[in-house]
């Protein structure tokens, strides 16, 4: 909660939902998407113990069912505004970090667990995945139905979790980052588990790590790097006025400052 609530709700990041926005107004619902689908994270937690102590595997905890419920409580609290790639990054992201907290050394081991999760290929974990994404996510729907991904086709080519997100990327940004830049994840939440560790304080840390993250984004932001609030305003604007919107970066921020937690040197 305090990853989510610090990314959307700290100081003026530009082109970003910050508390300070006149351009992205509507902060709370990306909060309510994750704090209405709560009781799926404890469960998923739980879940990712399991497998790490042999209780459980991944092919047996039902990963496609905790896809499901997340994404169906954050449409049944929030409708079509929920910002359902926050769940499709955070419950194998919960997953992952839960199996890692018994496992040395932890980045390695996230890695390889979440790797592990998009590769599930269980049909039933997948057909459960597709049936949530085609009723509670609007624009995840519409990009299966283009991609003709019919409950035949997956029955016969049986595509894994990771085939299915990836098909989203397209009209996903924050899971195609996500994706695609986890290394680059890590490395950012490192240096937050460091400045955070030296006290800097919250608000300028998580800015400073939204402004690293957005330097392969954005070429107007690849060279700040201080926490001007002044400087920080001006580029809003600018980047506002040019129609860039880096609204998606909110979903790797937030992984990025909870990995934080578990990436501090001890």
């Amino acid at each position: 909660m305090e990853a989510i609530h610090l990314a959307v709700y700290s100081y003026i990041k530009p082109a970003a939902p910050h508390r300070f926005s006149s351009r992205f107004k509507d902060l709370e619902t990306i909060v309510f998407t994750v704090t209405s689908s709560l009781d799926i994270y404890s469960q998923t937690f739980t879940a990712g113990l399991d497998v790490s102590t042999g209780k459980e595997t991944l092919y047996s905890i039902g990963i496609g069912r905790l896809f499901y419920h997340s994404l169906a409580k954050s449409y049944r609290k929030l409708g079509i505004r929920a910002h359902q790639t926050l769940n499709l990054v955070l419950i194998p992201s919960t997953l992952s970090i839960a199996y890692s907290t018994r496992q040395h050394p932890f980045a390695n081991s996230y890695r390889r667990i979440f790797s592990a999760v998009l590769e599930v290929d269980n049909p039933k974990d997948v057909a459960t995945l597709v049936d949530g994404i085609r009723q509670f996510y609007g624009v995840g729907s519409a990009v299966l139905s283009e991609q003709g991904l019919t409950p035949s086709r997956l029955a016969t080519e049986k595509p894994s979790i990771g085939d299915i997100l990836q098909v989203l990327e397209a009209k996903a940004r924050d899971l195609r980052y996500t994706l695609k830049r986890m290394d680059y994840i890590f490395e950012v939440g490192t240096e937050v588990a460091r400045m955070t560790a030296s006290g800097i304080e919250p608000n300028d840390v998580v800015v400073r790590a939204f402004l690293r993250l957005a330097q392969v984004e954005c070429g107007k932001l690849g060279k700040v790097s201080e926490v001007n609030q002044k400087n920080l305003y001006d580029l809003d604007k600018e980047l506002s006025k040019d129609g860039v919107d880096l609204s998606y970066l909110i979903t790797p921020l937030t992984l990025t400052l909870l990995l934080s937690n578990y990436l501090s040197e001890k």
